[in-house]
């Protein structure tokens, strides 16, 4: 990635988003290429033919021009990283969801230093090193593609809108005019995922929106189509390695700090000044 020219004009922002903001929750685009990496909370972007999931210390790369929203449902602290478009042209084309290794976020932390005296150098091979990690981190999990086939959407759509249901692929197809080899074929063809594959990841990213609203194990459990708050809880466990209480304790004082500073909307690039290299 040739950063010579175009160095000066990259910037890296703290950003805070407060529950609902109703601008990143329309369908935008940015002239500029951006790197989002969580800090704390929970966010949730959108694309036109994928849906997907940020926690602490997950990123996503976003192209220039590329049409994506999101929401927030309690405050989400990041860090973003804005590349000038005439940067990106050879990188990553499509939005990239990943873990960030150890690497990503020091790097990020030290680029968003205002103490850290970088020189010009300094800044350029961090930067280097940082989009070279970034490209070869592989994606994470917690991408939902969406198929292109109209019956197929039908059934994905009704999902979303009801993570709860249990129907089978037999039953999906009788409902939409299709065998259910047909729609498993044609589901793996458009996402590259199981039919089961393709209901957990959503039942992940819906148990992760429950948990940043408060839901309890009992509540979550009954919006997501499981007999008991047991049977998510070790439903939840087994596909995420985490335990329910220790993803609770994390996402509270997130919450906590919500409700005693709600956070502005910056969800802007206004009065945002380009870091510059130190002496």
């Amino acid at each position: 990635m040739d950063w010579k020219k175009c160095q000066q004009d990259v910037t890296i922002v703290s950003r805070t988003l407060d529950r609902f903001s109703e601008q990143d929750s329309e369908p935008h685009q940015h002239r500029l290429g951006q790197f989002v990496l969580v800090k704390s909370g929970v966010l949730y972007g959108h694309t036109h033919d994928a849906r997907w999931l940020l926690k602490r210390d997950m990123a996503v790369w976003i192209p220039p021009e590329t049409v994506h929203w999101g929401a927030a449902h309690d405050r989400v602290d990041l860090l973003v990283l804005y590349i000038p478009a005439a940067a990106c042209h050879d990188y990553v084309p499509a939005i990239k969801l990943i873990d960030a290794s150890l690497l990503i976020v020091a790097l990020c932390e030290r680029l968003a230093d205002p103490r850290a005296a970088l020189t010009p150098a300094r800044r350029h091979s961090m930067l280097d090193v940082l989009f070279d990690e970034i490209q070869h981190v592989p994606r994470s999990t917690l991408t939902l593609p969406l198929p292109r086939d109209a019956r197929l959407k039908k059934v994905t759509d009704s999902l979303i809108a009801n993570p709860a249901q249990r129907k089978s692929l037999a039953d999906w197809g009788r409902l939409v005019g299709a065998t259910d080899r047909t729609l498993a074929r044609l589901l793996r063809r458009d996402t590259g995922l199981t039919f089961r594959e393709w209901h957990n990841r959503l039942l992940l990213a819906e148990a992760w929106r429950g948990f940043a609203q408060g839901a309890s194990n009992e509540e979550l459990a009954a919006m997501l189509g499981f007999a008991s708050g047991d049977s998510f809880g070790h439903w939840f466990r087994r596909f995420s390695d985490e335990c329910p209480s220790r993803v609770r304790k994390r996402l509270r004082p997130t919450r906590e700090a919500h409700d005693a500073h709600p956070a502005p909307d910056l969800s802007d690039m206004r009065g945002v000044a380009p870091i510059r290299a130190g002496p």
